[in-house]
């Protein structure tokens, strides 16, 4: 029996600094002829689609044409991000105690991807930008390139794992910085770890009652503890 973990990646694994949303943005102007001052909807815990549709309502674009040219903006957002790929690690930050709680979770042969609402190949660029890549299944993961609303994504990561991996899956674990992270491992039935590590204090998240809630992953003990449910 193996455990499956998905993990959330932005203020979970790593922050950023501006570099990503600044691609992000660009592309949407280039797509969907936005002005130079994009008004934003806020981005905790949802997926670049959910972004771009609230994002784009704001600036009163109909949803059947951001959905039309979404694609479009998908493959120009990839492009912009593989431009700056080279120098991304100088503009993103490993979270405390990252590493170790990854290495450890490895030697005890659980099966680590993602749960976030990047794009697939965006999730990629990030990760090997941070030297991470070597510790997750990628394509096993879930991404906001699946499915827009992040509820859903719980269940296309166990349909992936059960496709690749012959062992059955006995536990799911969803770890994650905001409340919608803890919404979405509800809506798939797993247990929910968060990490108070992003936007979203301990107190905020506290509310939303994840099984677990770690200030950090700095202490590696704790941090495996909670995630395993030891």
């Amino acid at each position: 029996m193996r455990t499956l973990l998905l993990w959330d990646i932005d203020g979970t694994l790593m922050r950023g600094n501006g570099t990503v949303i600044h691609r992000f943005g660009q592309a949407l102007r280039e797509i969907y002829d936005l002005p130079t001052e994009i008004q934003w909807t806020d981005h905790g815990g949802k997926t670049d689609g959910q972004i771009v549709l609230e994002t784009l309502a704001l600036h009163q674009i109909d949803e059947a044409i951001a959905l039309e040219h979404l694609p479009r903006f998908k493959t120009r957002y990839h492009e912009l991000m593989n431009e700056v790929a080279h120098e991304l690690h100088q503009s993103l930050r490993l979270l405390p105690g990252v590493v170790p709680v990854l290495e450890q979770l490895q030697a005890r042969h659980t099966i680590q991807t993602l749960l976030t609402g990047n794009m697939e190949p965006v999730a990629e660029i990030k990760l090997r930008a941070l030297d991470l890549d070597g510790y997750f299944d990628i394509p096993i993961g879930a991404y906001g390139s699946d499915h827009h609303d992040r509820t859903k994504l719980v269940p296309i990561a166990r349909r992936k794992a059960a496709e690749r991996y012959a062992e059955p899956i006995d536990q799911v674990v969803v770890i994650g910085d905001t409340p919608r992270d803890i919404a979405c491992g509800r809506a798939g039935d797993a247990r929910v770890v968060a990490v108070a590590t992003g936007t979203f204090n301990a107190d905020q998240l506290r509310e939303h009652e994840p099984d677990a809630l770690l200030a950090d992953l700095s202490d590696t003990e704790a941090a495996i503890a909670a995630i395993l449910g030891e």
